[in-house]
């Protein structure tokens, strides 16, 4: 990552407010909830390690005081490579003049995580983080993601790179089964986020023959509803799965972290672009993995 990217990366993660609510849908609530946090995966997983260990990192790198601004930085960069370390030490000196200006305070909690990819020397993971700054100006809380990358070395795993988007060099999840419920979620995802008052049956159909359990029950109750506003609307809802991460895999069952962009279009109204978080429990079946559950990940601001 260059001095510059590194920058903008730092700048967009230090912001609050980067995100807006991960709340019901604007057509009208839909089915879901979401358990207690702190439900990531742990243990001695291969996700287990590498959510632990990326979360670690990241909010160390997110985490500062104003009056141990150098400390703080310094303790972020013993967990990561030397030479994001070095990217990431210009970045820190560069903000640290707004940080003593603004008295600023900022903590970050990762509050579900995936690995969305992973060799022996390489993987990438999902975190979904909430924020809290407190400066001079007040307290500001905020809840997004950021996908990090880890390397593998003598030191053991150590943050490689930060960013909000998957780099263009991603990680490939090359285990079959992990490959497959993540193709399988992906798809759950995307068609939650998707409904159009041309076809809002079809839709919710397709989102129907990907669920299975209560979900599935719970969504069927709620479609008639979901259909008449879209259609009353005449609204558009289109969503992008931005990434997709595999928390935990035990058997049969499987928790999947997404982030998804949506935009929601309404005639006569501006256009209402949202972030959802997800959190998706898979089962396998004779002939497929389905979501029993998808849930909305709150953020700490709402």
């Amino acid at each position: 990552m260059t001095r510059l990217g590194a920058l903008v990366v730092a700048a967009a993660l230090l912001a609050t407010g980067a995100c807006g609510p991960a709340s019901d849908s604007a057509l009208g609530r839909r089915p879901t909830a979401y358990p207690a946090a702190g439900s990531q995966a742990t243990g001695t997983s291969v996700e287990g390690q590498l959510i632990a260990r990326a979360s670690r990192a990241v909010e160390a790198a997110l985490t500062y005081d104003h009056t141990t601004y150098a400390a703080d930085t310094r303790a972020a960069e013993a967990l990561m490579t030397p030479a994001f370390a070095a990217s990431w030490g210009h970045v820190a000196a560069r903000l640290r003049p707004r940080s003593d200006v603004r008295h600023a305070r900022a903590t970050a909690r990762v509050v579900d995580a995936g690995v969305t990819g992973a060799t022996s020397r390489a993987a990438q993971v999902l975190l979904l983080v909430d924020r809290s700054v407190t400066s001079n100006a007040g307290t500001q809380t905020s809840g997004g993601y950021a996908v990090a990358t880890l390397r593998h070395g003598r030191a053991g795993w150590l943050l490689a790179g930060l960013g909000l988007t998957p780099p263009k060099r991603q990680v490939l999840e090359q285990r079959p089964v992990p490959a497959t419920v993540l193709a399988a979620a992906t798809a759950v995802a995307d068609a939650y986020a998707d409904l159009d008052s041309a076809h809002p049956r079809a839709d919710i159909a397709r989102l129907l023959s990907l669920t299975s359990g209560a979900f599935h029950h719970d969504y069927q109750q709620a479609a008639p509803e979901l259909v008449q506003r879209t259609v009353a609307a005449r609204a558009v809802q289109e969503g992008e799965v931005v990434s997709a991460g595999l928390s935990s895999l035990r058997g049969g069952h499987a928790r999947v972290v997404a982030v998804v962009t949506t935009v929601l279009r309404v005639p006569g109204r501006r256009d209402v672009h949202r972030l959802l978080r997800l959190d998706l429990d898979l089962v396998r079946t004779p002939t497929a993995w389905l979501a029993r559950a998808v849930r909305l990940v709150p953020d700490a601001g709402h």
